[in-house]
């Protein structure tokens, strides 16, 4: 099972992840298998993971995206070398937390929507619209890929 590390033991988290090559993705096979069904368990309570939580430097990311609030039917996804393609001149301030600072919280801004582009795990590359809650989700783990953390964008009062 994955152990996720906490920033103050993880050097990867301030660290600016590598892309997934074609050729590794037979590699990380098992490690996408086991950060989906960590997010799937649900004793965890959590809705996305990084790569660099669990001590790899690569681009990707697992996602629960909600159709609505309460949604129990929502979908769990790899995405591998995510990016932002376009966003809102829009944006949200909400309370954000994450697994490896688990004893913080705080009002992130972040746009209220966002395009992306990434492959899956069999390596086709996807293009998906996002707003509301899964738009902050994917923004929030992006940062872990850009080594940085939530607590870097705390708004300011």
């Amino acid at each position: 099972m994955l152990k996720i590390e906490t920033w103050k033991d993880n050097e990867i988290l301030r660290k600016i992840s590598e892309e997934v090559e074609a050729s590794e993705v037979k590699k990380y096979l098992k490690l996408w298998k086991d950060m989906i069904k960590y997010l799937k368990d649900p004793d965890n309570n959590w809705v996305w993971l990084a790569a660099p939580q669990v001590w790899v430097n690569k681009r990707m990311i697992a996602v629960s995206l909600f159709k609505e609030d309460d949604d129990e039917s929502y979908a769990t996804i790899m995405m591998i070398n995510p990016k932002i393609m376009e966003h809102s001149d829009t944006t949200e301030i909400d309370e954000e937390w994450c697994l490896s600072i688990p004893w913080e919280k705080g009002k992130v801004c972040r746009y209220s929507e966002i395009k992306l582009k990434f492959l899956d795990m069999k390596w086709k590359e996807k293009t998906l619209i996002l707003n509301w809650l899964n738009a902050r989700i994917v923004q929030h783990e992006i940062d872990h890929l850009n080594g940085v953390l939530f607590t870097d964008k705390i708004a300011k009062d």
